[in-house]
């Protein structure tokens, strides 16, 4: 019975933790080509690298391209002939040894930490359909004054307390014993005459 063969196909995607600039440049010179134009293997489109294939030599090629950070797939050969013509692959190691199936290829310290963490949603309740949210937010009405000291009087009434009645003044009786001095009568005494003394300055001297 002849063993199942395998095309070699390169996704165009990068592993995560593997920066897009490095992973072209080490697959550059791993095909020994110019990175324009190994740049199409990276364009998140499956390209076949080799083909015809055993199962040892698919998992030796994958991990090869899974230190630079290539994603690559195992695909069971067409027997029917392709017209596509891969690239030349550069030879993998005889140094490179396989990991058993399963095994992570990335280490802890290089995994993205999630740290997106659900809502607690705890407190949270359904309300009934047709239910209105907003009658349970409203404001609660303010209580009525109180109104039991007020009356209404009769119509006409004065609201305002009667003013209180005008004062009388006689002027004639708080002037009767005033009189009027004639023009340029001289109403306050004349100023005593002080002789001020003249402060002794002599001594002071000006810088």
């Amino acid at each position: 019975m002849t063993a199942q063969r395998f095309d070699l196909i390169l996704t165009g995607e990068l592993a995560p933790g593997h920066p897009r600039d490095i992973a072209l440049q080490q697959l550059a010179n791993l095909f020994k080509r110019p990175i324009d134009q190994v740049e199409k293997l990276l364009a998140g489109k499956p390209n076949r690298i080799r083909k015809d294939l055993d199962a040892n030599e698919i998992k030796r090629y994958q991990q090869v391209f899974a230190k630079i950070g290539l994603i690559a797939v195992a695909k069971p050969c067409n027997t029917e002939g392709q017209a596509k013509t891969p690239m030349p692959a550069a030879t993998p190691s005889s140094s490179l040894s396989l990991s058993p199936e399963g095994t992570p290829v990335l280490r802890d310290d290089e995994r993205p930490a999630s740290t997106a963490s659900a809502p607690d949603t705890s407190h949270l309740s359904l309300a009934q359909s047709g239910e209105t949210l907003s009658a349970q937010h409203e404001t609660p009405p303010l209580p009525q004054p109180d109104t039991e000291h007020l009356s209404l009087g009769a119509t006409g009434d004065d609201l305002l307390p009667p003013k209180p009645p005008e004062l009388e003044i006689d002027l004639d009786a708080l002037t009767a014993d005033l009189s009027l001095s004639e023009a340029g009568t001289q109403l306050l005494p004349d100023k005593p005459d002080v002789a001020h003394k003249v402060p002794d300055t002599s001594h002071l001297k000006l810088k």
